[in-house]
């Protein structure tokens, strides 16, 4: 038989039992992508963000929840028309992508997760 005291203690703890749990955190983020004008060519070589040549770095590129969330994930981040089916992924130069800047949105140069 439980006592009164310990069931209001039981009851009590319930709701601290959620915050005690480990819970497994998910950073998502959205693939940054380039048309298939933008990425023709000599074009494809160069950096989604400041349009330099990038070299044979291949830093992929992301876009924030802002920006890549629903349709306005299908849009050129370079040139902004839609990619449709033939798209290639953004990549970044190395200076655009050192470090934490590659967690970077290209558009806007928010964190993205």
């Amino acid at each position: 038989m439980i006592r009164r005291r310990k069931l209001l203690g039981l009851i009590a703890a319930v709701p601290f039992a959620s915050v005690l749990i480990p819970r497994v955190a998910r950073a998502e983020h959205y693939i940054a992508k380039v048309c298939g004008n933008c990425s023709f060519g000599s074009k494809k070589d160069n950096c989604a963000r400041c349009g330099k040549w990038r070299g044979s770095t291949a830093i992929p590129a992301r876009l924030c929840s802002e920006h890549g969330f629903g349709s306005k994930g299908d849009n050129c981040v370079v040139c902004g028309n839609w990619v449709g089916s033939s798209w290639s992924r953004a990549l970044l130069c190395s200076d655009c992508g050192f470090g934490s800047k590659r967690d970077n949105c290209v558009l806007c140069g928010k964190w993205a997760p």
